[in-house]
């Protein structure tokens, strides 16, 4: 029988089999905000042996805590640096963190993303054209698969044959049922990565993410091996499984609304503000950490050097003090400064890339098979006990259409 909201608030485990209900999780988010901005847990966030941390889940509180990097430290604790794999941009601080991002932020450029809109655009038409002409699929697979396709051929530089084997590895490293799941997907992510840096180093040069990293410099020295595969891990994570669990919400959400559907077709100007909200609403990151070193206090209550706290997105995205009707999907909702994304020194480097992903994967799906809707002969599946969450699959029927040109 699952908890009761109130003693989910008071024992928060993100984990919890209870949270496989998306509604549930954030009625229990209502609860922890109605009572402070900040929640403790004993239970430990990413690693094992970290030990309990503080929750923000008020956006006030999750935004000051983002901005903060002074006092509100990206380096982890001593246990958490020892499952890192070399120095990585998202566990540094200024100023050696905005070095990192000086070599990696031209890859992510918005003039270079836009280049790809017509190789984006054509891989989602491919993905489609698979079932396109049976009148039924599943569209998680366009959100699975489209983000990793394109992430892999056009930007990381590895081959797109690699793509399943990493989204379950990421998957599993981060949404396993037990700790030793998650440690044994952990150590092949990054044997599989370890061997993609080894190939690149020894090939030619090429105009992709990982010959960056083994060409950047920093302070005048190349990056260390394992910082190139530690970043190239983190580059994979975020890369596949951020963006294909919220663009798999975004089509449940459409599938399950078709009045909504519909709207979208009908004002395709709309379609941005849409992308932002499906990004606050979705929730697809439930977290993130830092670690306090120093005196401070925020929203009223005072942190001690040490401490852990966990930044929680997802909560502080339906905070009604921010967002009217914070607990609807507003397509066109014009004021959203949603945390999906981050805030502050740390903010999402791939954010371009996201976004565009995301609004051609949706664009494709409402121009080719308008008429969609989830299937009455089989279930969508939602994955939420973890850390990200999303859906895994959600069958749909449409009136079966053309191949693409």
């Amino acid at each position: 029988m699952p908890k009761s909201q109130e003693e989910h608030a008071k024992h928060w485990d993100l984990r919890d089999e209870d949270f496989n209900d998306n509604d549930l999780l954030y009625d229990v988010y209502d609860v922890m905000r109605a009572k402070s901005s900040f929640a403790y847990t004993e239970k430990p966030f990413l690693t094992p042996d970290a030990g309990g941390s503080w929750v923000a889940v008020s956006y006030s509180a999750c935004a000051a805590i983002l901005k903060d990097w002074e006092h509100f430290s990206s380096n982890p604790t001593p246990e958490g640096a020892e499952q890192l794999p070399g120095d990585i941009v998202i566990t540094l601080d200024p100023p050696r963190q905005q070095k990192f991002r000086k070599v990696l932020n031209p890859y992510f450029s918005p003039g270079r993303m836009q280049q790809l809109q017509p190789e984006i655009r054509s891989e989602t038409d491919i993905l489609i054209d698979e079932f396109i002409e049976s009148g039924a699929g599943d569209l998680a697979e366009v959100a699975w698969r489209q983000p990793g396709i394109v992430f892999f051929k056009y930007v990381l530089g590895m081959p797109i044959e690699d793509v399943p084997l990493c989204i379950e590895l990421t998957d599993t490293a981060l949404n396993g049922t037990t700790e030793d799941a998650r440690s044994a997907a952990w150590g092949g992510l990054y044997q599989h990565l370890t061997d993609a840096v080894v190939a690149h180093s020894e090939g030619p040069p090429a105009d992709d993410m990982i010959d960056v990293l083994l060409n950047a410099e920093i302070d005048g020295q190349k990056l260390a091996f394992q910082d190139v595969v530690g970043n190239a891990m983190l580059l994979v994570q975020a890369g596949l499984e951020t963006t294909a669990n919220a663009m798999s919400f975004a089509f449940h959400y459409l599938a399950k609304h078709p009045d909504e559907r519909d709207r979208l077709i009908r004002e395709p100007e709309i379609m941005p503000y849409a992308v932002e909200e499906f990004i606050r609403f979705a929730g697809s990151i439930h977290g993130i950490p830092r670690t306090v070193t120093g005196d401070v206090e925020v929203d009223g209550h005072t942190f001690r050097p040490g401490e852990s706290v966990q930044v929680n997105y997802a909560s502080a995205n339906r905070d009604a003090a921010e967002f009217p009707q914070a607990e609807r999907c507003v397509l066109d909702r014009r004021q959203n400064r949603h945390l999906g994304f981050g805030a502050g020194v740390h903010r999402c480097l791939g954010s371009n890339l996201a976004r565009l992903e995301f609004r051609l994967g949706l664009e494709q799906v409402l121009a080719r098979i308008p008429d969609f809707t989830l299937a009455t002969d089989a279930q969508a599946k939602f994955h939420g006990n973890s850390v990200t969450r999303g859906f895994r699959t959600v069958p749909v029927t449409f009136t079966p259409g053309k191949l693409s040109d």
